[in-house]
């Protein structure tokens, strides 16, 4: 396995942590249950059953909440660490389709007992996380067959993908190839001091125990503690793209005292490409402390190209209302709604 790999497997964990608001949860062999949906393969695996054969999966988490009239919810995750130089391209995004075809299709009645007919059936969907965008042809493949492309190449990521870059360096310092096994041990112990709850405050000499190395360990609770109170809200808008929206405890904080916010939508003067969504207190004042970040999907910015009034329209028409379902309890969903209020972008220019 080498450098880009790893990076990549370490952030699928630190997004599966971020992404929990959502009621995301993922799998593991521990809450599999007896089924043979799944198949254990290795020592450290599972692979998920398609019509034409299982496929095997890094991160593959089930949503807490299911609107009516579709089976539950599965989400893939893929998370592609490249150099910024290289986008991701229409192969990885082909992969997913595959994938999804072969598990979306691999239910039949013909031969299943009343017993079988009453079990749990899902609806899987495909995301790819790139740190280093998608190339075009790759994004108009991901709309024709709904495979959702999450671009994480703004600066609002970048501590994350920084610290991970120096946590693979260090853990491959002498090698371009780390063996499989040895990185998945690894990659346990990242996982788990990235999820588990605190108990009582982290321990160092704890950290240590399960890496082995003082400067990794150092380097994974730094990280964790960076992380601590963000979220990744999972949000619809107008359009076949989702967006990410960056949040801190504070915007959370917000929400839980009233889900449905009144807001403005500003782009950074310096930078185009990443936005701001900022709520609107009772008195029509932005409270700007509290912002959210988004990076504009490619094909938006294509459109836009610096163009104020097609900004202006996108903002009205396609981001006029952000919805996304979160746990800002951690215990029960909630319905946020942001409604993009033009007045108020209009006399805050920045």
């Amino acid at each position: 396995m080498n450098k880009q790999q790893a990076r990549g497997y370490l952030l699928e964990v630190v997004l599966s942590k971020l992404i929990e608001v959502n009621g995301y949860e993922v799998i593991t062999e521990e809450n599999i249950g007896n089924t043979d949906e799944f198949k254990r393969y290795g020592r450290n695996g599972l692979k998920v059953k398609g019509r034409g054969g299982y496929h095997q999966f890094d991160t593959l988490g089930t949503f807490r909440v299911t609107p009516p009239f579709i089976y539950p919810l599965r989400l893939f995750v893929e998370a592609k660490f490249y150099s910024p130089d290289r986008r991701v391209g229409i192969e990885k995004v082909r992969m997913g389709v595959g994938i999804l075809d072969d598990i979306n299709t691999n239910y039949s009645t013909v031969n299943m007992s009343l017993t079988e007919l009453f079990l749990a059936r899902y609806n899987y969907h495909y995301a790819i996380f790139s740190t280093s965008g998608f190339s075009y042809d790759a994004q108009r493949y991901a709309i024709a067959h709904k495979i959702h492309l999450i671009d994480l190449s703004g600066s609002e990521y970048k501590y994350i993908t920084d610290a991970i870059e120096k946590i693979v360096d260090i853990l491959m310092f002498d090698t371009n190839d780390i063996e499989k096994n040895s990185f998945e041990r690894f990659k346990r112990n990242f996982s788990y001091l990235i999820h588990t709850e605190e108990i009582g405050g982290w321990n160092y000499k704890h950290a240590l125990e399960c890496i082995g190395n003082a400067l990794l360990a150092e380097l994974i609770l730094s990280l964790r503690d960076n992380i601590k109170g963000k979220y990744i809200l999972l949000a619809t808008i107008n359009s076949v793209n989702m967006i990410p929206l960056f949040a801190d405890s504070a915007f959370n904080e917000l929400l839980k005292s009233n889900p449905h916010q009144n807001i403005s939508i500003h782009f950074n003067q310096e930078n185009s490409d990443e936005w701001a969504v900022v709520p609107i207190d009772n008195y029509g004042n932005e409270i700007r402390d509290l912002s959210a970040r988004f990076t504009l999907p490619e094909l938006f910015r294509e459109y836009m190209k610096d163009d104020l009034e097609k900004a202006m329209y996108m903002k009205e028409k396609i981001f006029g209302k952000i919805v996304f379902i979160a746990y800002l309890d951690k215990t029960n969903p909630t319905l946020c709604t942001l409604t993009f209020d033009k007045s108020t972008t209009l006399l805050n220019p920045w």
